[in-house]
């Protein structure tokens, strides 16, 4: 016996892992067709219901352990109202036919899409997550032990049959659901580790890593035309020995606000590739359109003064440099050193403007710096 019901545990508990884990948005592989999830969640759960009603353990000839009802309420946690419908309308109609035509195997059946469907409009409005699933477990698993004593009549040996049906339930529920918490809890952390070494600690936009990682996407296969921006903040050294770093750490995060707002529209990615240098991919934007738009972002930010938490309104402007593809190369690494040397020229020739590398400027000789480490190659 206890064999069998270690069988039927495992079976639950390979159905969970397998529902869990690529089902879940924090993870880095996903089932494709998002649509179809609670489909698929609803069919993977039926099936697994269907297999564990198989390999159940009869105690009585009414009474049959398994971890059915722990299955379908799993299902709804990570499938929602559609899942836990699919798999409960599978597991009924499954008891059925497994049990035969008989009253006994019609009623249980019934019995579980009925009270499936009662969740379902519960959680239509109260959706199924790790910490209510068991008031929702509650109901079904009660609803069935008035059946069972509905079918078997009030007597002490339905009484201990009940027993057992409840508290493998139970245990089976509640073991799965801790592991899944942890599990939850475990990926979570990983996500925010991965993301934490990917973002800027400061300004929350991407750091350099991320910038290259981006970069590799950009240069792996023809993404059609793209713009790369560099800007640095002019005379920012000032800004520090004049207001201090706290202050100079707000303009940080201030700047990397508007910038995130100016390009949100665009989808093109902004991150900060270190002190007060940042860098902007523009996809789909041509030599001209990309000129256009770095002009708005320089505009914005000259005509509006950064104002500290100290009251102060600093001034703050920005020089911009800008390289595209394909006329000035295919490889994001090629743009960054170009976009950088534009950006220099800019700088020697005033500030608070935008270059573009192929504008008819004075090229100036200094060396372009590498895009892993944001310093000067060595000669």
């Amino acid at each position: 016996m206890f064999l069998k019901l270690a069988t039927n545990f495992c079976i639950l508990f390979t159905f969970t892992v397998l529902s869990y884990w690529p089902f879940q948005d924090h993870v880095r592989i996903r089932v494709p067709f998002p649509k179809l999830h609670p489909l698929m969640i609803g069919l993977m759960a039926g099936f697994a219901g269907t297999i564990l009603m198989k390999t159940s353990v009869p105690v009585s000839d009414d009474v049959f352990v398994d971890a059915r009802t722990a299955v379908i309420v799993i299902s709804g946690i990570f499938g929602g109202p559609g899942a836990l419908l699919v798999s409960a309308l599978i597991i009924g109609v499954s008891r059925f036919l497994i049990d035969g035509a008989t009253v006994s195997a019609f009623v249980a059946g019934m019995n579980v899409i009925i009270a499936s469907f009662i969740i379902v409009l519960f959680s239509i409005n109260k959706p199924m997550t790790f910490r209510n699933a068991p008031y929702y477990f509650y109901y079904l698993t009660l609803q069935t032990v008035i059946v069972l004593i509905f079918l078997m009549g009030l007597s002490w040996d339905t009484i201990i049959d009940t027993f057992y049906f409840v508290v493998f339930s139970f245990i089976s529920f509640f073991t799965v659901l801790f592991i899944l918490r942890e599990m939850n809890v475990h990926f979570r952390k990983i996500r925010q580790i991965e993301a934490l070494s990917e973002t800027d600690h400061l300004t929350g936009l991407n750091n350099n890593r991320k910038f290259q990682e981006i970069s590799a996407f950009f240069s792996e296969a023809d993404k059609g035309p793209f713009s790369v921006i560099m800007l640095d903040i002019d005379h920012f050294k000032k800004v520090n020995d004049t207001y201090g770093h706290p202050i100079g750490d707000e303009i940080l995060i201030e700047l990397s606000s508007r910038l995130r707002r100016e390009v949100s529209s665009i989808g093109g990615p902004v991150s900060r590739i270190g002190g007060e240098e940042f860098a902007m991919i523009l996809p789909g934007f041509d030599k001209e359109t990309a000129k256009k738009t770095a002009e708005k972002i320089r505009l914005s930010i000259a005509e509006r003064p950064f104002v500290t938490s100290t009251n102060h309104s600093i001034p703050v402007t920005i020089s911009v440099g800008i390289s595209s593809s394909p006329q000035n190369g295919k490889l994001v690494k090629e743009l960054y050193n170009l976009a950088d040397k534009a950006m220099y020229i800019a700088k020697q020739t005033g500030r608070n403007k935008v270059v573009h590398i192929d504008d008819p400027k004075e090229k100036s000789k200094r060396p372009h710096r590498d895009l892993q480490t944001g310093s000067p190659p060595m000669r």
